[in-house]
């Protein structure tokens, strides 16, 4: 029973990306089937380990994995794990099948559903930051042209200023539209987002 333990801290520590000779040796192939099925690792997995096991000469037994990891699939396709996998932003777990996947799916649908809605909301919160950091450097611009107008005397050079200061206008004023818009869409991304937390 200590070994079996042992064996599925290993396994967590590595990922489950490889096996260990004494992880082979020790044989507890119910064990790691099981932290396989918990984490939702397909049962194909076992070839890997197979082929690694037979590399150091040591056998695997297909039938204890098999057991283990549908006792594991048991614990990992729920609406919890299903859920969190969605708002992970992890793709589809196809390894819960028949009677076990409803629940899995329903789980990843809403959890899938909170992780776009957090996304969009992110993604506007960022543009919107953005957009008010380019205001305030066009704002600076025709601030200081501004400024050197006031002391120039060249016309050629007034005249270049002028025009770009007019320029610079026209953009401020699409760029303060645009912000109103993103303004009144990042409202309407954190009701949507209110209401998928409040669903659960």
């Amino acid at each position: 029973m200590k070994q079996g333990v042992l064996l599925i801290a290993l396994l967590a520590l590595t990922g489950c990306s490889s096996i260990s000779p004494q992880e082979c040796q020790v044989g507890d192939w119910f064990a790691i089937g099981k932290t396989d099925g918990q984490q939702g690792i397909a049962s194909s997995k076992f070839r890997s380990y197979q082929k690694e096991c037979a590399e150091h000469g040591l056998s695997s037994d297909f039938q204890a994995y098999q057991q283990g990891h549908a006792e594991g699939v048991l614990l990992y396709c729920t609406y919890d794990e299903g859920r969190e996998l969605g708002q992970s932003g992890g793709s589809y777990n196809k390894v819960c099948a028949g009677a076990l996947e409803p629940q899995f799916r329903l789980g990843y649908d809403r959890g899938r559903q909170w992780y776009q809605a957090e996304s969009a909301l992110l993604n506007l919160q960022k543009t919107l930051q953005q957009n008010a950091d380019t205001i305030d450097q066009l704002e600076q611009r025709i601030d200081d042209n501004s400024e050197e107008l006031s002391v120039l005397k060249d016309k050629q050079q007034k005249q270049k200023l002028l025009d770009e200061n007019r320029n610079l206008q026209q953009e401020l004023r699409q760029l303060n539209q645009m912000q109103g818009q993103l303004q009144r869409d990042l409202k309407q991304a954190e009701l949507q987002f209110s209401l998928i937390q409040q669903g659960g």
